[in-house]
């Protein structure tokens, strides 16, 4: 796939079957008056497990995407999921249940990005949703190695860290893909890692 793959440094609490952990604390930040970001901790036990199942399941491509009137290649790998196809492991399914019960609202699409190293990496960016929805939910699980999400305001500002370790939930809501910008960025060394992002796909507004 053009560029090898770090080798995987478990943690204790991502072994084992993967199960969403429902006593996992969520805390919640306020970007500004009209987003926010909630974090919890550990909220998929078995994280590690996952993430190698889906590395062998999952049919990653590298996509490109044009900028400054160029294609360029994108520095990680990309997959969509089915929620609830036969391939796919059934915990996959029961986050996806998971987020709706916690949020009262429906997570049906799921999208996936394949971090193999430290070189991979996302630039700023918010997501497309944002320019079909108001204010829509964006779930982030992470699955293997750590890594940072970045966020910033759009047009610049102070940006915020939030570590995410292997079975960590990042949910950004309100009017976050509208106000502000998430990244990934690259870091010296870091284990292969899977984000499961899901979305609210079935409606527009």
């Amino acid at each position: 796939m053009g560029m090898s793959v770090a080798p995987l440094q478990t943690s204790l609490f991502a072994t084992g079957s993967a199960q969403v952990n429902p006593s996992a604390p969520f805390s919640r930040t306020q970007l500004d008056e009209l987003c926010w970001v909630d974090h919890a901790p550990l909220w998929l036990d078995g994280a590690d497990g996952l993430l190698m199942k889906l590395i062998n399941t999952l049919p990653f491509h590298q996509g490109q995407r044009r900028m400054w009137d160029n294609w360029v290649i994108e520095p990680r790998l990309t997959s969509t999921i089915q929620i609830g196809h036969p391939d796919i492991p059934s915990v996959v399914a029961e986050m996806a249940d998971e987020l709706t019960r916690h949020y009262r609202a429906p997570f049906d699409q799921l999208f996936t990005n394949y971090y193999r190293s430290g070189s991979d990496s996302v630039a700023w960016h918010s997501d497309r949703i944002g320019r079909q929805k108001v204010d829509p939910m964006v779930a982030i699980v992470s699955l293997g190695g750590p890594r940072t999400l970045q966020l910033r305001p759009k047009g610049g500002g102070q940006s915020m860290r939030f570590p995410m370790a292997s079975g960590d939930l990042l949910v950004m809501g309100g009017a976050t893909q509208h106000g502000w910008e998430h990244s990934i960025a690259k870091v010296a060394h870091a284990s292969p890692r899977i984000s499961l992002t899901f979305r609210r796909h079935h409606r527009r507004y």
